[in-house]
């Protein structure tokens, strides 16, 4: 006979929505959540406001090093939310804790005794009318409806995008569509399988992940390669979710603006001058630049080898490919860029068939599968100092920035560190390599310098300030996954993204082509990182066609011109977890079109990007046609930034894109902090590489009335609409400060209580205090010129 024994939990605030299908973030926490025990078989049931969201199925379970596997059968006693349950195993008992947390609840199962546990499973009711998102930095899919998920960091090869259901920054943390999400909260390998999942082994994964059953629509099954499970429950809408979720893993980092800064690498620098050059050549054509960073090969090579022929790990400058870093980087910072390298978590044991220097202490490796490197045992405290020693001579040379490589290549599930077994520590692998050089570029530099990496797991948000997805195919289809695994990535992984624009595996000689470049260009105008090289001509840029050459630059442009956008939204990012750009179910999840619309993405909740994407671009840009390119546009109307149309949405349109243009939507009563660049009406010209001036700042809003929108300094601008009437009120804001609304020229405009100003030339608006004019083409419209705290009227035509 069942026996409920009814919880409540604490109440909190549901997130709200505002004005019409636009989501507002200002839930703190999670509705009222609550728990119900059935005693035989024992489960526990998840309500929230009185509605269940999830369950456990019968059968939480474990294995044993012999293969035999035990469910929880019956519940013996309880103690408030701890519960003592009976196993299938004679002479075992589970011990089941349920706790309030201010993010939810945390469930914990833990077995009396532990002995030969080596797998613990989990079961929940689930259904195939609910999507999910999460999972990490996954390429091949946004909904994980009918997916298997492998919760193991393990890079799959650039050869294998879109072909291996693995990835190097995973997470076990899922939101569901049905108002909850689960985080099991443990660093140990393992899988989660969702309703309806699909068979796939992980291109053949070794060791044998663990075991789930496929095709089955009423549950997710969560399992992993440790002997006791916790798992948290959050209810709300994705916002609300994520919020708990960092809450428990910790908020994202807020890096300083120069991470969001360009920044140029190539895949092999032969010498310095190729250094020198790279910075000469993208500022005299108007293209700014803050960072270059030395990819592989940099470091010392071994006695006698040929140059570029590094010893991975030596972290010196080779003397025969650098002969001066100290002088490359004193000419590098007279021209305004700072230095960066790459690094990686392991030493080489030789190179060009010559032996490299070892001067680690005894004992500071770990053997993974790979025998041609020595990995560093970042669990051992003299190893990881030793590490951080030998970075921190590097850093005090003047490098500030870092490109962390690998820390998810090797595999360590069988491996034994000093901190513990491979199945627990291989994923936080990545994140004590980014601890070890965030920790020393902090301790040489302060505030000043600048991350991306690769390899992630829970966590690695709060020491890592950037990441980028790396590696994918000079092609649209590397493109493609490039999008999905950097809204993938900003949702569960570092909200502060980027990708190697134009690609990195050649798939031709001349790769990448120039519709190609331009395209993945304009995604990473509109992504935080902005980040150009690799090994084909998305290395020196400038060799391509004057109109290629003027697109990216237009591209650059466009990035430093969103930049107080995006940092407003790092800046929300580090206090709630919700990312800068995230899929279009993250903001509409009751919207079954936003589950499809992977290739398009929401930054912030005011502006809508589609980038270009479909195979057919590559020949249409050739020939000089316009792509078409499908959009799903969220109920309400919609402002095209390129052309001004107001666009209703609740629906598929068909944006045709020619290469100087992409969908890029403005939500019809939102605005954004926008420094618009051109035309340039401040006496004092933009510098080109101003990214945020102290004394500028400016907006994009739009004239539907409603906006009510602040920048990263504080200032604040907020809009009426009387009928024809736009009242425009700015606080707060910079010394210099502009405001572009898009559309037709008002017929009166009045600042301050002036009479009717008349419409200047831009000429003629740089030598005025305030004024307005206009600008037609992308991002046109009236530009007014008002002081930082002052009142606009516009009578609109």
């Amino acid at each position: 006979m069942r026996r409920l024994l009814a919880i409540s939990a604490a109440a909190a605030a549901l997130a709200v929505y505002s004005g019409g299908a636009s989501p507002a973030y200002t839930a703190s926490a999670a509705p009222g959540l609550s728990w119900t025990v059935e005693h035989s078989p024992f489960r526990l049931v998840y309500t929230s406001s009185g509605k269940q969201i999830t369950a456990q199925l019968p059968g939480m379970g474990y294995r044993l090093a012999d293969g035999t596997a035990h469910t929880l059968t019956a519940l013996r006693s309880s103690n408030g939310g701890t519960y003592t349950v009976d196993t299938s195993e004679p002479g075992r008992s589970a011990t089941v804790d349920v706790v309030r947390t201010d993010r939810g609840l945390r469930v914990s199962m833990s077995l009396q005794p532990a002995t030969d546990v080596v797998q613990v499973s989990e079961t929940l009711v689930g259904s195939t009318s609910e999507h999910f998102l999460g999972g990490g930095a996954h390429t091949m899919f946004i909904d994980l409806r009918g997916k298997t998920l492998l919760n193991k960091a393990v890079f799959v090869g650039a050869s294998n995008f879109g072909k291996c259901n693995k990835n190097g920054a995973p997470t076990p943390f899922f939101v569901s569509s049905a108002g909850y999400g689960i985080y099991p909260d443990t660093t140990a390998i393992g899988r989660l399988a969702f309703p309806d999942a699909a068979p796939d082994t992980h291109c053949n994964d070794a060791p044998a992940p663990c075991p789930v059953s496929y095709n089955q629509p009423d549950r997710i099954q969560l399992c992993f390669k440790t002997n006791r499970l916790d798992y948290e429950v959050y209810a709300g809408d994705p916002a609300a979710v994520t919020t708990s979720y960092f809450k428990r893993v910790g908020m994202p980092t807020l890096p300083p603006p120069r991470q969001f800064a360009m920044t140029k690498w190539r895949d092999k620098i032969s010498s310095q001058a190729e250094v020198i050059e790279d910075m000469v050549e993208l500022q005299k054509r108007g293209i700014p630049l803050d960072t270059i960073w030395i990819d592989n090969p940099w470091e010392q090579g071994p006695v006698g080898g040929r140059v570029t022929y590094a010893c991975i790990g030596a972290l010196t400058f080779d003397n025969q490919q650098f002969p001066d870093p100290a002088g490359m980087i004193a000419q590098l910072r007279a021209g305004g860029v700072s230095l960066g390298t790459w690094v990686a978590p392991f030493l080489s044991k030789q190179s060009d068939g010559k032996p490299c220097v070892n001067d680690y202490p005894p004992g500071s490796f770990v053997q993974s599968d790979r025998t041609n490197v020595w990995d560093i045992d970042l669990t051992n405290p003299v190893a990881r100092a030793h590490f951080e020693t030998k970075l921190e001579k590097l850093f005090r040379m003047g490098v500030n920035m870092v490109k962390g490589d690998r820390g998810e290549e090797h595999n360590f599930e069988q491996s034994t560190f000093a901190g513990g077994p491979g199945t627990l520590v291989h994923n936080t692998y990545p994140l004590l390599y980014a601890e070890s050089v965030a920790r020393t570029l902090q301790k040489v530099h302060g505030d000043d310098y600048a991350m991306l990496f690769r390899a992630g797991y829970d966590g690695m948000p709060k020491v890592l300030r950037g990441s980028w997805m790396a590696d994918a195919d000079m092609s649209f289809d590397g493109l493609r996954l490039t999008l999905r695994r950097g809204v993938n990535n900003s949702f569960t992984g570092h909200p502060v993204w980027g990708s190697d624009t134009g690609g990195y595996r050649r798939v031709a000689d001349d790769s990448p082509s120039p519709s190609l470049f331009t395209r993945w260009a304009q995604l990473s105008a509109i992504s935080p990182v902005f980040q150009v090289g690799g090994p084909g001509r998305n290395a020196t840029p400038w060799v391509y066609d004057q109109a290629t050459v003027d697109r990216f630059r237009r591209a650059a442009v466009l990035h430093y011109e969103l930049f107080p956008y995006l940092y407003r939204l790092a800046q929300q990012a580090s206090t709630t977890g919700v990312p800068i750009t995230r899929p279009m179910a993250f903001d509409y999840p009751h919207e079954e079109a936003a589950w499809r619309a992977d290739q398009q993405l929401m930054i912030g909740e005011d502006l809508l990007a589609a980038p270009v994407t479909a195979d057919r671009a590559e020949a249409d840009g050739a020939a000089g046609r316009p792509t078409p390119v499908d959009v799903w546009l969220p109920t309400g109307k919609w402002i095209d930034l390129h052309n001004g149309n107001v666009v209703e949405g609740g629906r598929w349109v068909v944006r045709e894109s020619t290469l100087d243009e992409f969908p890029l939507y403005l939500r019809a009563g939102g605005g954004i902090a926008f420094n618009q660049r051109d035309p340039d009406i401040w006496p004092t010209p933009w510098g080109l590489n101003d990214i945020n001036p102290k004394d500028r700042t400016g907006w994009l809003i739009s004239p539907h009335g409603g906006t009510s929108v602040t920048n990263h300094t504080g200032g604040k601008v907020e809009t009426r609409r009387m009928g024809r009437l736009l009242e425009v009120r700015v606080s707060g804001s910079a010394k210099e400060t502009q405001i572009t609304i898009p559309g037709p020229a008002p017929m009166l405009a009045s600042i301050d209580g002036s009479h009717p100003m008349p419409r200047s030339s831009p000429e003629q608006l740089r030598g005025k205090a305030t004024g307005w004019t206009t600008k037609d083409g992308p991002f046109g419209g009236t530009i007014l010129k008002v002081p930082a705290n002052s009142k606009v009227l516009l009578v609109m035509a």
